[in-house]
């Protein structure tokens, strides 16, 4: 008997914690790149400090999808972008010479699966991001 209840504690913890986590799907694109300036980059996620995953390396003219697991509940959340200099990865911020901070940072509270978008429009004056629908840009903006 004392078996079956260390099993059954055991499984509903267990279930406890998978219920602790959610997806967070990132859709991310860059507008107006300039020509000979379409650099390899790749987009992470950090919550809390900590790094929950990354896109594969490709070329800013390529739209990226990065679907990573986050814990539930409030949390600081940071999307960067980085961009391949001379063989090195740095983020693409303006500090770092680049025409845009190409990220977004937010307290967010995390629930059920979530879409973020974002649109790094490298002719405004920063990131555009929207929750749960594709960002809308004037006409004649692509």
């Amino acid at each position: 008997m004392k078996k079956f209840l260390s099993i059954a504690v055991f499984a509903l913890f267990g279930l406890v914690g998978y219920a602790q986590t959610t997806q967070l799907t990132v859709y991310y694109e860059f507008r107006n790149i300039e020509d000979g300036y379409d650099h390899e980059t790749k987009t992470q996620v950090v919550i809390d400090g900590k790094s929950v995953g990354e896109s594969m390396p490709h070329k800013q003219s390529k739209k990226g999808i990065l679907t990573v697991n986050v814990p539930t509940g409030a949390h600081k959340l940071r999307v960067m972008n980085w961009a391949k200099y001379e063989g090195t990865w740095e983020e693409h911020t303006v500090a770092n010479n680049y025409s845009i901070d190409c990220m977004h940072e937010e307290s967010h509270s995390f629930s059920k699966p979530e879409k973020l978008y974002l649109v790094f429009d490298l002719n405004s004056s920063g990131t555009i991001a929207s929750w749960k629908k594709p960002v809308k840009m004037k006409k004649g903006k692509k």
